[in-house]
Parts: C-alpha cells; structure tokens; sequence
C-alpha cells in the first residue's frame, strides 16, 4: 500500500525534474531558431549585396545625367520658366549592350553597286569555246588571273592581259602588257577603239565582240 506523501514529494520532485528539462530544451530550440535566423540573414545579405550596389550604381547614374541636362537647360528658372522635359528613347538592352536599329534602303545600295550591261564577248575557240562573258559600263579587265572580269584559261595569257573600256559610248581594247600581245582583228594593237562583230585575240584564244549600242 502506497504511502499518499512519499507519492506527493515523489510526484513534485518528478514535476520539477520534467519542467527543468522543458526549460533546457527550449532554451536549446531558441538557441538552434536564433543561428538559422542569423545564418539566413547573412546568406540574404550575401544574396543582395551586388542587387543593392547595381541599383545603387544606376541610380547614381540617373541622377548624374539629371543633373547634367538640368545644367544644360540652364538650371530651374522657377514655375513659368522651366523647359518641358523632351521625351528620351532607352535604347533596348541585350546581352549587355546597345543596340540600333537602321533601315536599309537596298533600292540605293543596288544604285550605288549596279552597272549596266553594255555588250559582251563570246569564245571562239580553246576549251572556253562558246562561253560567253558580259561586259560592264568602265573597266573589264582579261586574262588568267581569278579577279579578272573575263577570266580565260589559256597558257599563252598573262594574269592581267588586256582590258576593254566602255566610256562615253565608246569601247575601247588595250594590251596590259602581255607577254603574247594583243590582236583585233588580227592586227597587234596597244590602244583600238573597237566595234560591233570585232574579232579580239589574246595568246591563242579568239573572242568576237558584240555591243548593245
């Protein structure tokens, strides 16, 4: 049979024992909640930091060119004498820089690049037999060489070989001082005004020559 005040002291030690360890764990968790409270705020600031410093700088920025267009307005002339602030376009930011859109009018570039066709010559004989080259308004240069405008592959052709001029209505053919010469007509020539049905030879390739005017 129990004895009712061993159980009563017994009973209020074990309430004591039981509050003294609720107290030690709480104060545990406060201790536990109040380092992630401070290691989440440090992580938060860690986070933030270069966030607030580009604000910063931009709004620096801001402010700075503020001041320089209110210095070029001639600063505040009060109430009636302030200028209407003119509305500036942000130009878009991509990848970190600035860019423009500009209209292009290709109708103007083909103007400016385009030249007419005033006649062309065509092979008579070499492997090119047939191939038929056009000629432009100016310069059309001929020979080996792979920027030439009439490109021929002929042993007996220099690279820059002769050049046909088209100016003023006129055509004119001139030996670049070949090695193997130029012929119109059979005639080795320096300088010849040529025309239509012309006969052009250069090295052991022959061309006939036909204008458009």
């Amino acid at each position: 049979m129990s004895n009712p005040i061993v159980d009563f002291f017994r009973n209020l030690g074990q309430q004591r024992v039981d509050s003294a360890v609720n107290s030690v764990n709480a104060k545990k968790m406060g201790a536990i909640a109040k380092a992630k409270t401070g290691a989440a705020k440090q992580f938060n600031n860690a986070v933030n930091a270069p966030v607030k410093a580009a604000k910063a700088a931009a709004g620096g920025a801001q402010k700075a060119a503020a001041d320089k267009a209110k210095d070029k307005d001639g600063g505040d002339m009060g109430w009636f004498g302030k200028k209407k602030a003119e509305p500036v376009d942000e130009p878009a930011e991509e990848y970190g820089g600035s860019e423009k859109t500009v209209a292009i009018n290709l109708n103007d570039i083909n103007r400016s690049t385009f030249k007419p066709v005033v006649g062309w010559v065509v092979v008579l004989s070499g492997e090119l037999r047939g191939r038929d080259f056009r000629l432009v308004d100016g310069k059309n240069t001929m020979g080996t060489a792979a920027d030439c405008d009439v490109v021929l592959t002929d042993p007996y052709l220099s690279s820059k070989h002769s050049v046909i001029r088209h100016e003023n209505g006129t055509f004119t053919v001139s030996d670049l001082d070949s090695t193997n010469g130029t012929f119109v007509n059979e005639r080795r020539i320096s300088r010849f005004d040529i025309i239509d049905n012309d006969k052009i030879r250069l090295g052991r390739t022959e061309l006939k020559f036909k204008s458009l005017e």
